[in-house]
């Protein structure tokens, strides 16, 4: 029975294992932190589409983006970013006193300068059992 058991964990592991290549990611600044009247809503769903034939292909997870006085969700998909490029996630704190602090996702050099985003090829897409608008808003 106990071997049983070992199976099914060694299964497990194995099923729920990743092997999405994800770009380099670093922690955003502090510098990269501003404040916002409120945290964003949790992140919405998205389905891995099948990658585009190329090297240094990695996918890049999608995110809230600040507009001001509301969230917009950007989608997600699949960049070839610069060798040296780093993806910083959008991130979202509590300060002490309680200000609300939140990063969009950016791209950063070595040093941590800000880079334009990478293209992306192919975009993920909404899941078929959500109503999801192109720019879901978090209000």
């Amino acid at each position: 029975m106990h071997r049983i058991g070992l199976l099914f964990v060694a299964a497990l592991g194995t099923a729920c294992g990743s092997s999405l290549p994800l770009p380099r990611q670093v922690a955003p600044s502090d510098d990269a932190f501003f404040e916002v009247p409120y945290p964003p809503p949790p992140a919405l769903s998205e389905l891995v589409p099948k990658p585009p034939k190329g090297k240094n292909v990695v996918f890049q997870d999608g995110g809230w983006s600040w507009r001001g006085r509301y969230y917009v969700w950007q989608r997600g998909g699949w960049v070839t970013p610069d060798a040296t490029a780093r993806f910083c996630p959008w991130a979202f704190h509590f300060t002490a006193d309680g200000r609300a602090l939140f990063s969009q996702s950016h791209w950063v050099d070595l040093q941590g300068h800000y880079l334009r985003p990478a293209a992306i090829l192919v975009p993920a897409v909404t899941p078929p059992n959500e109503v999801t608008a192109e720019f879901q808003t978090g209000r």
